[in-house]
């Protein structure tokens, strides 16, 4: 079978069904990069539950954040709004630098 991403004929391939659309792919990185949902501020693909707001999908709460232009406000699944710390969601964003305490020695 043929990936419909990058073209490779792999006898593994496997077939996603999605909204009575069949996809097929010979690796998970090329299902993601076609079918999964893309971040509304830095632009990153969604692999996982990601956060919702008013009709946008973000990787974290911390894109989140960003674009509703809350501050220190953050938004859970259900797009209600619940205070947080920000330090705790920022060190949770994929680019940010990992401190001290998670880093191994």
């Amino acid at each position: 079978m043929e990936c419909q991403v990058c073209g490779n004929h792999y006898d593994n391939a496997f077939t996603v069904t999605l909204a009575d659309e069949s996809f097929v792919f010979d690796c998970f990185e090329c299902a993601i990069h076609a079918l999964a949902p893309t971040c509304a501020h830095c632009g990153c693909k969604i692999i996982g539950h990601g956060v919702e707001h008013e009709a946008e999908v973000f990787c974290c709460e911390h894109c989140a954040r960003q674009m509703s232009g809350d501050g220190d406000r953050a938004f859970g699944d259900d797009g209600e709004q619940f205070e947080d710390d920000l330090g705790a969601l920022d060190s949770d964003h994929p680019s940010a630098a990992p401190d001290a305490t998670h880093r191994r020695s």
